[in-house]
């Protein structure tokens, strides 16, 4: 698809710019950060802009194949192994939308979470680009230890939720980190509702960054 860029003060000024200028609804665009310029008094956001191409809703897969599952736990066993674990255990939960990989290391669940997560995460993002770069698609596997996941999604839930009362006080917007797809589609539900605020998803690959704005 062709792509435009589109330069303002902020990213959410510049998607509202392509998105008058082609009357598109937000939902149908694809969003790249191209630069991020930092001025003494102001910022000047880049996004690249293009329209995505229609895809048959019927023929995507709504559930993970048992193979892509179990080759997501083989990833996951040899980083453990790698990273000197020993004695633990992975059990493959599978949902409509996803396969959890739940592993429990007797003694060593803190170890392998990490300080505020890094270690998790790092192995999460580790296991989504090998994912990605094997298979040629996206296959949502998520990596949960001590019910870490639960406790991110009510992290994020408590973070995002004053990230948006914060923009649309001030009339602003404002960006996450980058986060997995599942993170990023947590954070576009608990904020869906809330009015005069909107969000949407910027950059490519498995993980993007959510902006949360109060300007569209």
């Amino acid at each position: 698809m062709n792509s435009v860029r589109k330069t303002a003060a902020t990213v959410s000024d510049a998607v509202k710019e392509y998105l008058d200028e082609t009357k598109a609804p937000l939902e149908s665009v694809s969003l790249n950060l191209v630069c991020e310029k930092v001025f003494t008094d102001k910022k000047e956001y880049t996004v690249e802009c293009s329209l995505r191409p229609v895809l048959n809703a019927v023929s995507r897969p709504t559930v993970i194949s048992d193979d892509d599952a179990a080759y997501a736990g083989d990833i996951v066993t040899k980083l453990l192994t790698l990273m000197r674990f020993s004695g633990f255990k992975i059990e493959i939960i599978k949902n409509k939308d996803a396969a959890i990989l739940k592993i429990t290391t007797p003694g060593k669940d803190g170890l392998l979470i990490g300080k505020n997560g890094q270690n998790i995460i790092a192995m999460q993002y580790l296991l989504s680009y090998v994912l990605d770069k094997d298979l040629r698609r996206h296959s949502q596997v998520i990596i949960d230890v001590d019910s870490y996941v639960d406790k991110r999604a009510a992290y994020l839930r408590g973070v995002v939720r004053t990230m948006a009362e914060k923009a649309a006080a001030a009339q602003s917007e404002a960006i996450t980190d980058f986060l997995p797809s599942y993170e990023r589609k947590l954070i576009h539900e608990e904020i869906k509702n809330l009015d005069n605020i909107k969000t949407f998803s910027i950059g490519r690959g498995s993980y993007k960054k959510v902006v949360i704005t109060s300007l569209l």
